[in-house]
């Protein structure tokens, strides 16, 4: 049985799926104009996690994701970076380019995008469309000069706007946290675009108004979410995922849009938010100059596993701290796992049923941690007393290949992939190296070392020769 923090609720909550076995999971996506930040990530890695934990427990789960390729900075960037195409063009152009970057990026951190569905807020016009005329036929919804807004008073008369963040209201209806900042033509404050008026110079779609005026824009950002998610998953569906920075108001206008009118009560069962990755105790900002993308982790000499390990020594509900101490920190452990793993290839079976069950015990603990509220932390403490169990004297191949398995399938961090075994012709040097030792020829010996060191294999001497691919010292 998962447990998880319920955002709507405001409790742990047994999770229980809506449908049979099937969970439906929605996480917002990037927005496709740049890089996605160490902090996106982190939420990105959280939601792989959940996703991991929920099929190790027999669930069939169709899990979808976002890209929102049009809103303000995909726009204005694309017009600056491709100023010769069409608009439309320029913005296809730019955010195709971004969509691979990420997908890519996903790849480096360890999650799984084969497991993912991605959709694109382009391709899903005419259902926010749909959603909208919906919200301006029940009268939740209203036209402008500069475009279709959503009346947070005409919702308030029938539903509860802010069950996320328990919102309080002012006498006069305005919420008394800043909704968002569009200085449009609206009729309150606390009122949100659903659909905005075409600039000059920018992509538009066509929106027949119910005159049967048209009215050429693109829509609002919260909207996207909302018809993409139940086009996709029906409503309601199970999961909703993201960072506690899109609680309000973003997710609250999602709430309010899918569920306004004579709409469905319920938009998502659980919503599920990952707390801030902070940096040197600070929330990441360009002015403060502590804001780092996953290029930036490689330029240092770290990879977006060790990243990964940094993000799950931290649970979801709790602020993690990005340093490059703790980054260095979590790269250690991560290469000492390997170091192990890669014992499987020199070691002799030793069966040995004090640690196969000992193995077993902790494999099953680990599951329980992640089902209870996706711990990671002590996943990861649990995993280190496994690998703790193996010595090059006394391994039980089978224990070590269940536990190696586990931290693949359930952490996400690639431990049997990242570790395969060294090629014969290596195998061959390294009993040369043997024998010129024995023959106390050092600097023939020392040539065969240096030679294995180039294709990154390192030998350690001692009772018995083993090899890694993880130097002492290196990141």
């Amino acid at each position: 049985m998962i447990k998880l923090f319920n955002t709507r609720t405001h409790q742990v909550e047994d999770f229980h799926p809506l449908k049979d076995n099937s969970v439906g999971i929605y996480s917002c996506g990037p927005t496709v104009y740049n890089h996605a930040h160490i902090g996106n990530l982190s939420t990105y890695i959280y939601s792989d996690i959940i996703r991991r934990a929920l099929k190790s427990n027999g669930y069939f789960v169709h899990h979808v994701m976002n890209f929102t390729d049009v809103d303000d900075k995909t726009i204005n960037r694309s017009l600056t970076e491709y100023p010769e195409l069409d608009r439309m063009e320029a913005l296809n152009k730019l955010t195709k380019h971004y969509e691979q970057i990420f997908l890519d990026e996903m790849k480096l951190v360890g999650n799984n995008v084969d497991d993912i569905d991605f959709v694109k807020a382009t391709n899903n016009i005419t259902a926010i469309q749909k959603l909208i005329s919906t919200l301006l036929d029940q009268n939740i919804a209203y036209i402008a000069q500069d475009g279709i807004y959503f009346s947070i008073d005409e919702y308030r008369k029938t539903r509860n706007y802010g069950q996320l963040s328990n919102l309080s209201f002012t006498q006069n209806g305005t919420a008394r946290e800043r909704i968002n900042n569009d200085s449009y033509s609206k009729d309150n404050p606390s009122d949100f675009a659903l659909w905005k008026v075409a600039k000059a110079n920018e992509p538009s779609w066509e929106y027949i108004l119910p005159d049967g005026q048209s009215m050429p824009g693109r829509p609002g950002w919260h909207i996207e979410c909302s018809a993409m998610s139940t086009t996709n998953l029906g409503q309601p569906f199970d999961i909703h995922t993201g960072g506690v920075d899109l609680i309000f108001p973003h997710h609250e206008n999602e709430i309010a849009q899918s569920t306004a009118g004579n709409q469905p009560e319920l938009y998502a069962n659980f919503f599920v938010h990952n707390e801030h990755l902070l940096v040197d105790g600070q929330k990441m900002s360009k002015s403060e100059d502590n804001f780092y993308t996953l290029p930036d982790i490689y330029k240092k000499g770290f990879s977006g596993l060790d990243l990964r390990m940094l993000i799950l020594q931290s649970h979801y509900q709790s602020a993690s701290n990005f340093t490059w101490h703790n980054l260095e920190s979590a790269a250690n452990r991560w290469q000492n796992w390997l170091s192990i793993a890669e014992l499987r290839h020199q070691v002799v079976d030793t069966p040995n049923s004090e640690q196969f069950e000992q193995v077993g015990q902790i494999i099953e603990d680990i599951h329980d941690a992640i089902d209870n509220n996706i711990d990671t932390p002590t996943a990861l403490m649990l995993i280190d007393k496994g690998l703790s169990l193996f010595s090059p004297e006394s391994i039980d191949l089978s224990a070590l290949a269940q536990l190696l398995e586990c931290i693949e399938q359930l952490l996400g961090l690639p431990i049997l992939t990242q570790t395969p075994d060294i090629s014969d012709a290596q195998y061959d040097l390294i009993e040369q190296r043997n024998q010129l030792r024995e023959q106390k020829n050092w600097g023939k010996s020392d040539k065969i070392r240096d030679l294995l060191a180039n294709d990154g294999i390192y030998i350690k001497d001692g009772a018995i020769t083993l090899w890694t691919r993880q130097q002492k010292g290196q990141k």
